[in-house]
């Protein structure tokens, strides 16, 4: 999905480019910062003590614990 979100967005900014709206010379610095925001915001990772806290509390099941640790790998 992460990596959907990003081509989707890649996408955007070539069509843009193509229109010279954006300049790949001038703008790529923005583009950058705007995906690694986006990575932090909206693609946040969990942490191992994080994921073992939910399984302790009950609010997740041990397989989403096990797909989430995997995750981290």
């Amino acid at each position: 999905m992460k990596f959907v979100i990003s081509f989707v967005f890649l996408a955007i900014f070539f069509w843009l480019a193509n229109f010279r709206i954006l300049l790949w010379s001038r703008d790529w610095p923005l583009i950058l910062i705007f995906l690694g925001l986006m990575n932090i915001m909206v693609f946040p990772r969990y942490s191992k003590k994080k994921v073992i806290e939910d399984l302790e509390k009950g609010k997740i099941t041990p397989d989403e614990a096990l797909r989430r640790l995997e995750r981290l790998i």
